[in-house]
């Protein structure tokens, strides 16, 4: 069988785009980093080739995209296995869906459909680092979830609010739960720019509350 070198392109490329994402997604310590990224795009781009390859020489045989519907489907397994859901919050969504973007890259790429590829590649990667800039800067994903535990007495509520009001905190995901006993939880989402230490200690001396916990958000 005669090598076809822009089949052998058409990998390394799937390679090199694959590297690109997986490259940030590792500098940010992201769980799908260098390897798995290249690997997703790789893979996606063989299975196109080789449908290709396979209807060349079967053309008899009709709908020649049905593997490579397949990838759509079966990377959402791969996915979902990156995306963590803590009593808090969820993680490893913008991974789950960069793997799904890797892939489509390597099924573009097989194809033929280089520019698309190319293209997707630099929205991609203009996506994960400057809109994440943004939202940083806007405040919507950067801070910490906020966790109150104690006893619900007297105002808690009225004074919880005149606390977070004090310290400028926007009432994002503000979650109360109290049971039979009293015993209440309380969750809110607080923007990066917030005194943290500040906070703790007003919160703190509110009657009732017994621990105060603070948890990054990182995505």
């Amino acid at each position: 069988m005669e090598i076809e070198w822009e089949v052998v392109l058409k990998l390394f490329l799937a390679v090199l785009f694959g590297g690109f994402i997986g490259y940030e997604r590792e500098s940010a310590h992201r769980p799908a980093g260098l390897r798995t990224n290249i690997l997703v795009c790789l893979g996606a781009a063989l299975i196109v080739l080789f449908e290709n390859f396979y209807h060349e020489k079967n053309p008899g045989t009709s709908d020649n995209l049905r593997m490579a519907a397949q990838v759509v489907t079966g990377i959402g397994f791969l996915g979902a296995g990156t995306i963590i859901q803590t009593r808090s919050h969820v993680k490893g969504l913008t991974t789950a869906a960069t793997i799904w973007v890797t892939a489509a890259i390597g099924m573009a790429i097989g194809g033929g459909f280089y520019y698309a590829a190319g293209a997707s590649i630099i929205f991609a990667l203009l996506s994960l680092r400057l809109l994440k800039r943004l939202e940083n800067h806007l405040m919507i994903k950067n801070g910490r979830m906020f966790m109150i535990y104690g006893e619900s007495k007297g105002d808690f509520a009225k004074k919880l609010q005149e606390v977070f009001d004090k310290n400028k905190v926007p009432l994002w995901d503000m979650k109360i739960s109290i049971d039979s006993k009293y015993y209440m939880e309380a969750t809110v989402r607080i923007p990066g720019h917030v005194d943290v230490d500040l906070l703790v200690k007003e919160v703190m001396a509110i009657e009732g509350v017994q621990r105060v916990t603070t948890e990054l958000l990182l995505e």
